[in-house]
């Protein structure tokens, strides 16, 4: 990266070449079962962004969180001297690639698969479907609330150094805002639980997102209701397959099919047993449609 680190990039089969991005904390081997059967005729580059994976040890950039992993694509692409690539993203990949496209990055994308994700993560007059819809408010209140707790422990790099009280204190909004993500309300009084474990334990749970400045920086980014990329939708004429969990608790079908309407020749995918990843509510309904995403192009 253009900071001297190093990231994590799986790099599968042979063929034309499919650049993959994450949701948040998701590790890039989540899509292995879904490319295997399609090696012999695409070359899929699978990142890890900062903090997650192979990338966990990797640490954030200053700034705006969306930026820095915006910029660490730049570099992947220019790394592997990608052209003419399909581009393929979930939740934050999502949020990555609209990034990217308003920096001008979709110059060589031939196609792209958008997964469950807004065109704008704040709510505005204009816009009410952007992260956690209309309960936006009451919950960006509930990661500022996570923000000061964790703030008042500068020297623990991660969440399990934190003493129990803070961990205890910081984690039934945690774990609700996880399970959201999630979109499993089940998982909720599993997190609790796991959160509450003694230290020498949690250290070895993989959580998302483990390290408090990672946290720290999504909690900022997330919760200054910024990121709107309705403006440079459609400025390329990619076509989209926009993937949309019908049941997503983060993000509501009108605000993903914006996507859709403003790129040529594209459509959307309703996924009716789905929540916020499709990819494990709907495993096989997902094969289908990249296996259809990757005959397309």
């Amino acid at each position: 990266m253009r900071d001297g680190a190093a990231l994590h990039v799986r790099v599968l089969g042979r063929g034309q070449p499919v650049l993959m991005l994450p949701g948040l904390g998701m590790s890039a081997n989540s899509w292995l079962p879904f490319i295997l059967p399609h090696l012999a005729r695409f070359r899929f580059y699978l990142v890890d962004f900062r903090g997650a994976g192979g990338s966990a040890g990797v640490a954030f950039k200053p700034g705006d969180v969306f930026q820095s992993h915006t910029e660490d694509v730049q570099d992947v692409i220019a790394h592997f001297g990608l052209r003419n690539f399909l581009l393929v993203g979930i939740s934050l990949g999502c949020t990555t690639s609209l990034h990217l496209q308003r920096e001008g990055g979709f110059a060589d994308v031939k196609r792209y698969m958008h997964i469950d994700q807004s065109p704008c993560v704040g709510n505005r007059e204009d816009w009410s479907h952007g992260l956690f819809g209309s309960r936006q408010q009451e919950l960006f209140e509930k990661l500022r609330e996570i923000l000061s707790v964790i703030d008042r422990y500068p020297n623990c790099q991660r969440f399990a150094d934190l003493p129990l009280a803070a961990r205890i204190e910081a984690s039934d909004t945690l774990s609700e805002v996880l399970a959201l993500m999630a979109g499993a309300k089940v998982l909720l009084p599993l997190l609790r639980g796991v959160m509450r474990l003694p230290r020498s334990l949690l250290k070895y749970v993989p959580l998302p997102v483990a390290r408090l400045d990672d946290m720290r920086a999504y909690l900022a980014a997330y919760s200054s209701g910024g990121h709107d990329y309705r403006s440079s939708l459609g400025r390329d004429a990619v076509p989209v397959t926009v993937i949309t969990g019908v049941h997503s608790p983060l993000y509501a079908e009108a605000g993903q099919a914006l996507v859709a309407s403003a790129h040529p020749r594209s459509r959307v995918l309703r996924f009716e047993r789905s929540g916020h990843v499709p990819l494990t509510d709907e495993p096989l309904r997902f094969a289908r449609a990249l296996s259809g995403f990757l005959r397309e192009a």
